[in-house]
């Protein structure tokens, strides 16, 4: 009977498991936009609701591109934080349309080459996010409205 208590307070950790990548601090002269929204991965169908997607614009005219409790599949033990650096941008009327390509995400401070981020496509509008990319092999889509948080 102990074994099995073991089990199962081991699988009940694992599968509590979040990896955290802390944000860093918004300067005043930095714009943030921030979404709740679907992710899709359309190979498989599976969907992940109310996720929360920020982007940052830096000071380099890039965007750091945050999504916070991240799941690519219902199988997958942990939810993570990924952060996405690098991104370009364009500013076209009350648009904006980011993009990218090899872009290595990191999740806990740590690298995630397997998942290298390509094709990065998407747009900020007055009212939503909305982007596509593939997580290596794994293509996605996001849309989310905009938040006033």
């Amino acid at each position: 009977m102990k074994k099995y208590s073991l089990f199962f307070v081991a699988a009940l950790l694992l599968s509590s498991c979040h990896i955290v990548t802390p944000e860093e601090p918004i300067e005043e002269k930095q714009k943030a936009y921030e979404a709740y929204g679907l992710l899709t991965i359309t190979s498989s169908g599976f969907t992940k609701d109310n996720l929360r997607v920020k982007l940052v614009e830096k000071d380099d005219a890039t965007m750091d591109l945050y999504m916070f409790d991240v799941k690519f599949a219902a199988a997958m033990p942990v939810t993570i934080d990924m952060l996405i650096s690098g991104v370009g941008y364009a500013i076209s009327g009350d648009e904006i349309h980011f993009y990218g390509d090899s872009i290595v995400p990191t999740a806990g401070g740590k690298p995630y080459e397997k998942y290298i981020i390509r094709d990065l496509e998407g747009k900020i509008t007055p009212d939503s996010i909305i982007l596509s990319n593939n997580y290596g092999a794994t293509p996605s889509v996001y849309r989310g409205l905009r938040s006033s948080k």
